[in-house]
């Protein structure tokens, strides 16, 4: 299941997705849960098909029996909390429990697995121009691995390219060999927190401004204004986490040929 539990608003359907993704279409599967919580195999059927609910020693147990991790647990049980919730205040109030374990599991940096990172100093060298990241990330492409041809894509002078260049090398993201420039450090994030983080934004939403203006057909832009429930901004927020996500593998393994750039952006107006 390419699934997270996270995605789920549904317990029953959650388990039973889950289920279903295991080999044989999870066949068998319902007895081995129905021994592990001491009960009838026809129970365990009845709860993901009809009305009823496990109780919450039962949550616990598949929480051991999943290997859900701390958050996990606490999401799933919440779940079924709000399954078997009545009154409109307590839904709300485990709904609420379920969106803020959604945001604490949506940091970029733990799904996209970025490790390094550059010390304060060089940070704010390396935010103050949308050239350092696109010089860092061009290197990875092998028709730009010179002076030249960098200094004529990004339109800059050959004195500035070169300063620009021995920073990154100074930095160990890229390194020299001969005449030529080869990646280092391939990939580096910054936190949300930063102090650098509304500059790291501004430049490339900038250089997202300049590319509107050009209209070029390959390119795509979006943008839109909706109204939307509180709950649902929780899931499309999650939406494009995993997207993002899913984009970062696609590229890690993707040859390197042409420089792109990714902004997305879902805000509160």
């Amino acid at each position: 299941m390419n699934k997270t539990i996270f995605e789920f608003t549904d317990y029953k359907t959650y388990l039973i997705e889950k289920i279903y993704s295991l080999p044989s279409k999870g066949r068998g599967f319902k007895l081995k849960i129905a021994k592990f919580l001491i009960c009838q195999n026809t129970h365990i059927s009845q709860i993901l098909n009809g009305d009823i609910h496990f109780n919450f020693e039962q949550g616990i147990k598949l929480n051991h029996f999943f290997e859900h991790s701390i958050d996990e647990g606490k999401y799933f049980l919440n779940l079924i909390h709000l399954a078997k919730s009545n009154s409109p205040e307590l839904k709300k109030f485990y709904q609420d429990e379920l969106n803020e374990i959604i945001l604490r599991n949506t940091d970029l940096k733990k799904r996209t697995n970025f490790k390094k990172g550059l010390k304060e100093k060089d940070q704010e060298i390396y935010y103050s121009s949308w050239i350092y990241s696109a010089v860092h990330i061009m290197i990875t492409i092998k028709e730009f691995r010179n002076i030249h041809s960098i200094a004529k894509k990004i339109n800059c002078s050959k004195e500035k390219t070169t300063e620009v260049l021995n920073f990154l090398i100074v930095t160990g993201l890229i390194v020299k060999d001969g005449q030529s420039y080869l990646p280092g450090i391939e990939r580096i994030h910054l936190s949300k927190d930063s102090t650098h983080i509304q500059r790291h934004h501004a430049n490339w939403r900038i250089k997202a401004i300049n590319s509107i203006d050009l209209n070029k057909p390959e390119d795509l832009h979006f943008s839109n204004v909706v109204s939307i429930s509180k709950v649902d901004i929780v899931k499309v927020r999650e939406l494009f986490i995993k997207a993002i996500a899913e984009a970062r593998t696609i590229i890690k393994d993707s040859p390197e040929e042409k420089l792109q750039s990714i902004c997305v952006d879902f805000f509160e107006i």
